[in-house]
């Protein structure tokens, strides 16, 4: 097997900044330009005095590399806001940055890589991240050459034995060995290649002596262009906890004698990320001269960025714990690669969030809003046993979010996205699929976070024992015969779906509308049908009555047939309370993976929770499946098969006239942030 050609001995090797290879471009020679070689461009009028002590603030930034905030610094807002003058000095690397703070040269640096911070603070260096700069999962990938063949269900088989051009060390790295640890590729089968710039990359992959090559930006862009293929989207790598973003730092020291300096440049950063989110088109030009970029390039850079405002950086999912995760995340896999000796117990303490609490903007977390909200009202149906009613009875909700939490019960998914709509309901727990897709659909501002339970063996269609219908033979017995079923939901689309792989001409068969359960199991036994479709109890009566299954629910999720109950709220309210809705989670978690390890301790409460009798409970009960985060994050789930099935059913139900149209995509329904902050 091929090893890895370079081992990072020293941490000092990590050094590379955000994936960004191509960044090695700024300044003469690739390296730093130090704070004495700046020549000052700004204009004839000098800031307003300030009362810090300080002349000149040096920030740390890369060209080539197009962010909202440089239309602050070529309008020189900063210099105005901050009343001194801001140097922007351009660098090569992250580690670069790390070491100009180091050495006193640099005060701020402003989009440094997240894994060079971890990396420098690691080895002992006095450095705060204060801030998010910049999100780009899907400008930093790797792409398969158009001869390999190569995607991810066969990756295991078709890297083993290739060459991947890689830059070794930074977050690319770093998210590249993810991505093969996840795609069951053995790293020790490929070699990797130390990558010479972007250029080089797409010249390597061209040349076809490499199975696959990683870059970012526009050397992605070309490699696809030139027949190369993603072998995960950014999308797809997020959805497993694989993120890529850099960030605004600062020394220990410098935070400690300039407070109201570092808090007045995330403000003015704040200011122009709130400017360019609510429309970027008057900003690009100047972006783009700051950049020392052309146009297009500078549009299909920034069309794959995204600046995060106070709110969100201060939400569980980024600076309220998971960038602290993902640093400890980072260097214990370092680790285990043997590229650094040892990561710390925690990285902590190297965030501060003060500074970008005392920003004006958006509601930080723990602000007046998340104050005001003393009661939380929760969605969900009764005479439906699932696992976290054990925290719904026991009150664990309450005490872990502190605040009451009413659990209001409902008839229907669709009921449940009206009373989000209409701001009486917070969270709908095991809300159906199909209605919340109808109502974005529709326009509604709901968001899904997280999956609650799933149940493909509860909902199904049963054949008559006298029909003799099997998987083998459904196309010839089925046909000229009447099925009983729902028509217009899940029930339907499952059925059609289930046809269509049986081979059976759905103009052969007769659909009849279900007025039910009870009326499901009583045309099967009249013989009137041939087969009924229905759910839980309903189905047990069919089987037990005689009838059999055409298909397992298992048998149906194996060929994409999914059925399943998810958690969502609104928009607005995880905008508002983000800290809520993974509270939320983390307790459903909790209560899941309790029941998982062992059920039995549980039943008679979820039963009267459920407002049922313990026999019914357990018959629902085994058939139902409550999927725990890692499952729940998985490309089976909410990493790509969730929207697809969204987009597939609402497409479905144009095709039978139900709507009028489907959305193009339902990637934007669905939030796995807040989930992938939960323990």
């Amino acid at each position: 097997m091929k090893r890895l050609l370079v081992l990072l001995m020293v941490l000092g090797l990590i050094a590379a900044a955000c994936g960004d290879d191509d960044s090695s471009d700024g300044g003469d020679d690739g390296g730093t330009t130090t704070p004495e070689e700046t020549t000052d461009d700004g204009g004839d009028d000098a800031p307003a005095p300030n009362e810090t002590g300080l002349d000149e603030l040096n920030v740390a930034y890369f060209l080539e590399w197009p962010t909202a905030n440089q239309v602050a610094q070529a309008e020189e807002t900063y210099d105005a806001e901050l009343g001194l003058k801001v140097n922007w000095i351009p660098f090569a690397s992250g580690g670069d940055m790390a070491q100009a703070m180091e050495a006193g040269d640099i005060d701020i640096s402003y989009s440094q890589g997240l894994t060079p911070f971890a990396n420098f603070v690691t080895g002992g260096s006095d450095l705060l991240l204060v801030g998010v700069a910049v999100t780009y999962a899907d400008a930093d990938n790797c792409v398969a050459g158009s001869d390999f063949g190569i995607t991810a269900d066969n990756a295991a088989e078709t890297l083993a034995g290739q060459s991947i051009y890689t830059p070794l060390g930074n977050v690319t790295h770093f998210k590249l060995l993810k991505m093969l640890e996840h795609l069951g590729v053995d790293s020790s089968s490929v070699e990797l290649i130390q990558s010479e710039g972007g250029p080089a990359a797409v010249a390597a992959l061209d040349s076809g002596d490499v199975a696959m090559a990683c870059a970012f930006g526009g050397a992605v862009n070309q490699m696809i262009a030139n027949g190369g293929n993603l072998v995960m989207t950014g999308s797809e790598q997020e959805a497993i906890g694989i993120r890529v973003f850099d960030i605004i730092s600062t020394t220990g020291d410098f935070a400690d004698a300039h407070p109201d300096i570092v808090t007045g440049f995330l403000q003015v950063t704040e200011d122009a990320n709130r400017a360019y989110n609510a429309d970027r088109s008057p900003f690009i030009d100047t972006i783009a001269e700051a950049a020392g970029m052309d146009r297009g390039p500078t549009i299909a850079l920034l069309d794959a960025f995204t600046f995060p405002e106070k709110d969100v950086q201060l939400s569980q999912a980024w600076l309220g714990g998971t960038v602290q995760s993902t640093m400890k995340e980072q260097m214990d896999f370092f680790v285990a690669q043997g590229e650094i000796e040892s990561a710390l117990p925690s990285y902590d303490s190297f965030v501060d969030t003060s500074f970008l609490e005392a920003v004006v903007g958006g509601d930080s977390m723990g602000g007046a809003d998340e104050m005001m909200l003393d009661e939380l009202n929760v969605a969900y149906f009764l005479e439906w046993p699932t696992a976290n009613q054990v925290a719904q009875a026991e009150e664990t909700y309450d005490a872990e979010l502190g605040l009451k939490v009413n659990w209001i019960p409902f008839a229907s998914g669709g009921d449940m996205a009206q009373a989000m709509e209409a701001g009486d309901i917070d969270i709908s727990y095991s809300q159906g699929l199909t209605p919340f897709a109808n109502f974005v659909t529709g326009g509604s501002d709901l968001l899904l976070v997280g999956v609650a339970v799933t149940y493909a063996d509860a909902d199904n269609c049963v054949a008559g024992s006298d029909f003799g219908i099997t998987a083998d033979n459904a196309a010839e017995t089925l046909a000229g015969q009447s099925i009983y079923t729902p028509l217009g939901n899940v029930t339907h689309f499952k059925l059609l779906k289930m046809l269509e792989h049986l081979g059976v001409d759905s103009s052969s068969v007769e659909l009849i509308q279900s007025e039910g359960g009870p009326a499901a199991v009583a045309a099967l036994d009249s013989g009137d049908v041939a087969m009924a479709c229905a759910f839980g109890g309903a189905v047990n009566q069919m089987i037990a009555n005689g009838g059999n299954l055409v298909m397992t629910g298992s048998e149906q999720e194996a060929i994409g047939i999914r059925v399943f109950d998810i958690i969502s709220t609104t928009g607005d309210f995880a905008d508002a309370h983000p800290d809520i809705v993974t509270g939320f989670l983390q307790v459903t978690e909790d209560a899941n993976r309790a029941y998982n390890a062992d059920r039995s301790p549980f039943i008679d409460t979820i039963a009267e929770a459920a407002g049922m009798d313990r026999g019914p409970t357990i018959a629902l009960l085994d058939a139902f499946t409550f999927p725990e985060k890692d499952v729940q994050l998985s490309q089976a789930w909410l990493g790509g098969t969730v929207q697809s099935t969204m987009k597939e059913q609402m497409d479905f139900f144009v095709a039978q006239g139900e709507i009028a149209s489907a959305l193009p995509s339902y990637d934007s329904f669905v939030d796995t942030s807040f989930l992938e902050a939960v323990d």
